[in-house]
């Protein structure tokens, strides 16, 4: 019988909305599962009903509608709210929605930008991502107060008045709900060089070998002159490394493999939540899907 592992979690960097880290002591079919859980069933809220009331702009209302159920809202408390189809209630209710409304009319010559800046809500903890960002430094978020996610520009006369419904979701269901804008891993790779076959080289060509990584993987030492591994983690295992030894006739002068028990994991967000409640939620849902599995199993 084969013996459990334990996989472990390394974190290398984090961010208000962006988080690297290393998970190792386990597979790729591990890391595929945990990547497509954190993209596609990690809950979030966001706008799935859109009333309108008035819209005179150049958009129609289902482009709108689109447009505004695309906008992340903060989703840190997305625990405490139902999905519709599990809600007690008979439509909807604070427990399962949070209302938004739109009103705006362009008085003055001109364009006037509507932006999710504008968007007024019934719950202070589920917002539009900018509104969430007002508080803090650009530098720590990027966003500017005055900034907000466009969604139509008004002409003098026109006007969008409107009613929109959040629920909660996940991505698989659709898109607007997915916490994340992409999750990828990459194998630990695995570069040796072999120093007897470097001293082969001349200076040129050692210079020629660095030179032919596209991702500048390795780098020219003057002082040793010899070749080292600047960052393993830019290594795409394109090969090119290994082609150009092969040319200069020293075939064996480097081996590039990827460590199969061993990923670096990149993670970006949309705002909706943070990196690690993502990364965290999304061990959740893998292990209450796992404990499901095995509850189901053993009734056979």
């Amino acid at each position: 019988m084969a013996q459990a592992r334990t996989p472990h979690i390394e974190i290398t960097e984090l961010k208000a909305d962006t988080m690297t880290f290393t998970l190792s002591k386990t597979d790729s079919s591990m890391a595929n599962a945990i990547r497509r859980v954190m993209i596609a069933e990690v809950p979030t809220m966001a706008i799935d009903l859109v009333e309108i009331e008035s819209n005179t702009s150049v958009l129609h209302d289902e482009f709108i509608a689109h447009r505004l159920g695309l906008i992340p809202l903060t989703s840190h408390t997305v625990s405490r709210f139902n999905y519709t189809r599990e809600c007690s209630c008979m439509e909807r209710c604070p427990n399962c929605s949070v209302e938004f409304t739109l009103n705006v009319k362009c008085t003055e010559e001109g364009t006037r930008d509507v932006t999710s800046q504008e968007l007024i809500g019934t719950d202070p903890d589920v917002k539009p991502v900018d509104q969430a960002h007002v508080s803090l430094p650009v530098e720590q978020t990027g966003v500017r107060p005055e900034s907000g996610i466009l969604i139509v520009k008004l002409r003098k006369g026109q006007e969008l008045r409107l009613r929109a419904i959040a629920k909660k979701g996940v991505g698989k269901e659709h898109a607007k709900w997915s916490p994340t804008c992409g999750v990828t891993f990459q194998y630990d790779p695995d570069i040796r060089l072999n120093y007897n076959s470097m001293e082969m080289l001349s200076e040129d060509q050692k210079v020629e070998f660095v030179k032919s990584c596209p991702t500048k993987v390795y780098k020219y030492e003057d002082a040793s002159r010899s070749i080292v591994i600047e960052d393993p983690l830019k290594c795409t295992s394109c090969k090119e490394c290994v082609k150009k030894a092969d040319a200069l006739g020293v075939p064996d002068l480097v081996r590039v493999e990827q460590k199969q028990e061993r990923f670096h994991f990149t993670i970006e967000t949309t705002g909706a939540l943070r990196p690690e409640e993502v990364v965290l939620t999304g061990f959740n849902v893998l292990r209450d899907k796992l404990e499901n599995i095995k509850s189901q199993m053993s009734e056979i």
